[in-house]
């Protein structure tokens, strides 16, 4: 036995909006979509209609999605629902962001991801609830999905401060590097000097000399500064240079050392940069000393000049200074100090 029904619920709804507008026919305009239907699809159509009414009038978001996701492992082939359900459950997440519900956020993104474990939004919504929940682990689980699917560079530095926060520097510097790939931070040098900085403060000069020689670049890349910047640039300058130098020092290239410890001082005067120029042409007069003693004597005036230059800073390093100052000029001059003063208005110059 057959007989016929409006059974589509869009096309319900349609009808009740177009009974309301002045001269319209409602079943003129949608009386071609209806379809014959026996007793037993009506039936089906209007269990379907129940389930998913039920679904979107809980109040209880996290019962809600439950529903939802119930309906369509019930119904998977639902022609008239399906969409329906899936912008209901994506409605949930954009009520769960807007009400700051970021735990049940958490539990409807991960339920909707065992069912689409590629969608990107879903993703999005996970990333965002395990980053306000503090959850690094998962916020990186999530945020690492979604970089290989459409890399950015605001993602691969969240990633990076995210293992930052976790204690892992070796693979913060890994993501600092794929960082350093895009356009907007080849000539960063803010990230760059952090990592000279950082790997300062592990003693590892070789690693923050390499950051450092970057930083420079970048800083000759980047825009002319204001006053200001300018100040703060010198600064940065001359503390890279000087890490240079100290690397260039400790493999005993005490020339190349020398120009970049006197690069620094260009940039700001310091105690630090005055001393070990003056421990490089010390050390090069010692090696001079069997070949050519006259060279020797200057690289060793030198060496004098740049200690006393050291001593008039001030600083830790003053009476280090003065030792090595006089026992050079002693060296020079038959074992006394007599004329040191000259020594010290060249240092003063």
């Amino acid at each position: 036995m057959k007989c016929r029904y409006k059974i589509s619920f869009i096309l319900i709804v349609f009808t009740l909006t177009v009974l309301l507008i002045p001269g319209a026919s409602a079943f003129a305009l949608f009386q071609e979509e209806v379809e014959a239907q026996t007793e037993e699809e009506y039936e089906a159509y209007m269990e379907q209609y129940n389930a998913y009414t039920a679904a979107t009038e809980e109040p209880d978001p996290l019962k809600r999605g439950d529903m939802l996701i119930e309906f369509l492992e019930k119904y998977p082939n639902s022609k008239d629902f399906e969409s329906y359900v899936v912008d209901a459950y994506n409605q949930l997440f954009f009520s769960c962001v807007q009400d700051e519900k970021y735990q049940e956020l958490e539990v409807l993104s991960e339920k909707w991801l065992e069912r689409n474990p590629d969608d990107l939004r879903t993703l999005g919504f996970a990333a965002s609830a395990a980053i306000k929940l503090k959850d690094n682990e998962k916020s990186l689980k999530y945020l690492q999905k979604i970089y290989e699917k459409e890399p950015t560079v605001d993602r691969a530095l969240l990633i990076a401060q995210i293992y930052d926060e976790m204690g892992n520097f070796e693979k913060y510097v890994e993501w600092c590097e794929i960082v350093f790939t895009y356009p907007e931070y080849s000539v960063d040098y803010t990230l760059r000097f952090n990592l000279v900085q950082r790997y300062l403060d592990k003693k590892d000069i070789a690693k923050a000399s390499s950051y450092a020689e970057q930083t420079l670049k970048a800083l000759d890349a980047a825009e002319k500064p204001d006053a200001e910047t300018q100040k703060k640039f010198r600064q940065i300058r001359r503390s890279c240079y000087h890490l240079i130098g100290l690397k260039l020092y400790e493999e005993g290239k005490y020339q190349e050392a020398v120009a970049s410890f006197k690069n620094a001082l260009k940039n700001e005067k310091y105690q630090d940069g005055f001393y070990y120029i003056g421990q490089c042409y010390w050390r090069l007069s010692e090696a001079e000393k069997t070949h050519d003693k006259v060279v020797a004597d200057e690289l060793a005036e030198k060496a004098h000049d740049y200690f006393a230059a050291a001593e008039m800073m001030g600083g830790e390093l003053t009476e280090k200074a003065k030792k090595y100052k006089e026992d050079l000029y002693k060296g020079i001059h038959s074992g006394n100090l007599t004329g040191i003063d000259k020594v010290h208005k060249r240092a003063q110059a």
